[in-house]
Parts: C-alpha cells; sequence; structure tokens
C-alpha cells in the first residue's frame, strides 16, 4: 500500500516537471522570436553544443518571479552559472547585469547596439580589468566561454 502512495506522489511530480519544462521551451522560444538571440546569450557568451542556453530569471522564482517573457534572459548554461556565482561572491556585477536585463526586455526586441556596448563594456571591466575584485581563477575559468572583447592593450589601473 505505501508503494502505491509514493507512486502516485512521484506520477504527480514526474507530471509537474515535465509541465514546467514544455512551459519553459514555449518561454524561450517565444524569447528567441522576440529578441532575434544567435549564437550568443546576454551576457556575452558563447552558444556551443556543451553551453546551451537556458532561462533566467530576473526577479527570482522563489521570490514569486514568474517564468515569462518580461522576467526572463537568456543565458547560456556558463553564463547562468557565472551570474549565480556573482549573486553570491559580487552584487554589484550581478546587479548591472540585471540591470541590462531589464533595460533589454523594456527594448521588446532584438538586443539594440548600445546595450551590446554595455554588455561588452561590462566584460572588458570583470575579465580585463578586473574593475569587480573577482577572483582570477574564477575569471580564466569562464573567459573561455565569451566573446569577451579583447583590448589592444591591456591597460593596469
Amino acid at each position: 500500500m505505501n508503494n502505491n502512495h509514493h507512486g502516485k506522489k512521484y506520477n504527480k511530480k514526474k507530471k509537474e516537471t515535465e509541465r514546467r519544462e514544455r512551459m519553459y521551451t514555449n518561454v524561450l522560444l517565444r524569447m528567441f522570436d522576440r529578441y532575434k538571440t544567435e549564437d550568443e546569450d546576454w551576457m556575452g557568451f558563447k552558444l556551443t553544443d556543451n553551453n546551451t542556453y537556458t532561462f533566467h530569471h530576473i526577479r527570482e522564482r522563489r521570490n514569486g518571479g514568474k517564468q515569462e517573457l518580461e522576467n526572463g534572459a537568456i543565458l547560456t548554461i556558463f553564463a547562468h552559472q557565472f551570474l549565480n556565482y556573482l549573486d553570491l561572491h559580487c552584487k554589484r556585477a550581478y546587479n548591472d547585469y540585471q540591470t541590462i536585463f531589464r533595460r533589454i526586455n523594456k527594448n521588446n526586441g532584438p538586443i539594440p547596439d548600445d546595450l551590446l556596448e554595455d554588455i561588452y563594456g561590462m566584460m572588458l571591466d570583470m575579465f580585463y580589468y578586473n574593475d569587480y575584485d573577482i577572483s582570477d581563477s574564477v575569471l580564466d575559468y569562464y573567459e573561455q566561454f565569451t566573446y569577451a572583447p579583447k583590448p589592444k592593450v591591456k591597460v593596469k589601473k
């Protein structure tokens, strides 16, 4: 009798997970259509076979954030991991990215040049000038997944 009871709970949980995955896929596809995302995500990370797209909740799900276009950002797996790292270890950088995501959503279409400049500017500040004081080992690990623009001359600040 207990096995049957656990089986029902498992099936209910499995169905809920499948429903969420369908909804997640639907929202991401609608975002791709709206924002014309191709080979890099909203943080400048490269799309590859091993670094696929994910949905980032700008307002976290645990805080009531819904899985909808206006509350999402298109990130790759490694960008999402890096953003989660920033959330724990560098709130200023995390909040700067969240601001950019909100501006992209407010634009409601392909990312305009001024926002791309802001994204690449943050990448320069982070990966080359380390204005955010992030561990070099963390930056070295994640840099390989980015389209971080390399400055012609590395400047020490």
